[in-house]
């Protein structure tokens, strides 16, 4: 279903029709709204009056005298800064086709209107500075804040690329969810912005590099790879209180905020979405092979469970040096044993009782018996855990060329299917099924080629084959 064709509309987000302000009787909490006077143009006296309007989260609302509010949910709406001769500074802010025009202080709504809806000056904003990586529907870049001078990445869509509904449901659902998460071991997102060709999405820059490059740079102490662990698992108890679900937890969507005291963030929430008990997700099958909890592999109903399988392997990779907890003599092996939850614990060495008993409570093959955040956070291991300073040139210890990351589960119902079912023969095995009905399986559960992209550091991950900055069409 093509978007643009279905409902014409100078907005991306703008796939269905409405009425931007709709009756309420509910009522507001009006403590916790920003409340301000502004002038607004009445149609129906022809006029600029004066209205009370609260602003809450990306809702506007204001009081009727019979009773009943009105209110306008403007996430994604399109806003800019206007200006009225008589009235001075505005908002324009524009859904559906309608348009709310206000005038007076602006100043105490702009960052809230900002946070929740589409700006359109994104040159004017942000100058580009370099190219970090690049994705299926388009690239991240590093850039520069005109007015402070501050870094920034921007994950930037090339709206062509973006034809089907699903690829709607895709960045709005990343929006919503970045939108709700506010932690110290998540990249903070910033702002949203649009113009006829582009999508761009605003993040935090972290430049010391990703944990993917840090363990192939050197060993890691106990107590480092249980500081780095802590952070992750106080995210994700934070993340799943929110009921989000981040699917794809691997070292290379892990970035270094401080590479002496290991303060890391989390990026790429591409894949991310909230839970929902029936399991139906816009994409099912998603993840890391490697990486991702032996459930998802083998296409059961899942839940949070699935982020903490995924910090147990990375734990084992801090602990192990970079190895991967799944063994074998090829692709095909590795994800077999990946698929049964065949850890080889014999690869850690003078791995203390208390951090192993911790690792295999995360890499339960039983996700009912599987850890939890709060619990694992409570383990006797984290009692003592202290962030350390450290110095990558003294304890540095070079390693191999062996890579420890393997590409994304990438299946496409049209072209790639016929390949992901012969990717491993062992597991076509035990599902003891034709290979016909699973391809009938596979195409109902609408497996979809999909690879996100996370912002990288120019330092340590550059892109080889771009060089130079490719500027805008």
């Amino acid at each position: 279903m093509n978007i643009k064709r279905q409902v014409p509309s100078s907005s991306f987000f703008d796939v269905s029709k409405g009425s931007l302000w709709l009756n309420t009787t509910a009522s507001r909490n009006i403590s916790e709204a920003i409340q301000e006077n502004f002038y607004i143009y009445s149609s129906k006296h022809q006029t600029f009056k004066i209205k009370t309007l609260y602003l809450q989260g990306h809702f506007i609302f204001k009081k009727k005298k019979n009773g009943q509010n009105k209110i306008a949910d403007i996430i994604n709406a399109t806003i800019c800064e206007i200006e009225q001769p008589n009235y001075g500074a505005g908002i324009k802010i524009t859904k559906y086709g309608q348009t709310i025009e206000i005038y007076g202080m602006i100043i105490s709504w702009l960052s809230q209107l900002k946070f929740y809806c589409v700006q359109q000056d994104f040159a004017n904003k942000y100058s580009i500075i370099t190219l970090l990586g690049k994705g299926t529907f388009g690239k991240v870049y590093k850039i520069k804040s005109r007015t402070t001078h501050q870094n920034y990445a921007v994950k930037v869509f090339d709206k062509k690329s973006l034809i089907s509904y699903s690829d709607y449901l895709v960045i709005t659902k990343e929006l919503q969810i970045v939108r709700t998460l506010s932690h110290s071991a998540i990249t903070h997102f910033y702002e949203t912005f649009e113009n006829a060709e582009f999508i761009f999405i605003v993040y935090e820059m972290v430049e010391q590099g990703e944990l993917s490059t840090l363990i192939k740079e050197r060993y890691l102490s106990e107590e480092e790879c249980l500081y780095v662990t802590k952070q992750l698992l106080q995210a994700l108890l934070f993340m799943h209180a929110q009921g989000i679900m981040h699917r794809d937890l691997k070292p290379s969507n892990i970035l270094l905020k401080d590479k002496n005291s290991l303060q890391i963030a989390i990026t790429d929430f591409g894949l991310a979405d909230f839970y929902r008990s029936d399991g139906k997700y816009i994409y099912t099958r998603c993840g890391t092979p490697g990486f991702v909890a032996p459930e998802v592999l083998q296409d059961k109903i899942y839940d949070y469970k699935i982020d903490i399988y995924s910090v147990g392997v990375i734990l084992f990779m801090l602990l192990s040096g970079g190895k991967s907890p799944f063994q074998g003599p090829d692709a095909d092996e590795r994800l077999y044993q990946n698929y049964k939850g065949s850890v080889d614990y014999s690869l850690l060495q003078n791995v203390s009782e208390k951090t192993f008993n911790l690792l295999q409570s995360m890499l339960e093959l039983d996700p009912s018996k599987r850890t939890s955040a709060k619990v694992a956070l409570n383990h006797q291991v984290f009692r003592n855990c202290k962030a350390t300073k450290l110095s990558l040139i003294m304890n540095k210890t070079p390693r191999g060329n062996e890579k420890i990351l393997s590409p994304r589960l990438k299946i496409n119902t049209n072209t790639n299917l016929d390949k992901y079912l012969q990717l491993s023969p062992r597991l076509l095995n035990i599902q003891q099924k034709p290979v016909n009905n699973m391809k009938k399986e596979a195409i109902r559960r609408g497996f979809k080629k999909m690879q996100t992209f996370s912002h990288r550091s120019p330092q340590l991950s550059p892109i080889k084959t771009q060089t130079k900055f490719e500027p805008f069409p």
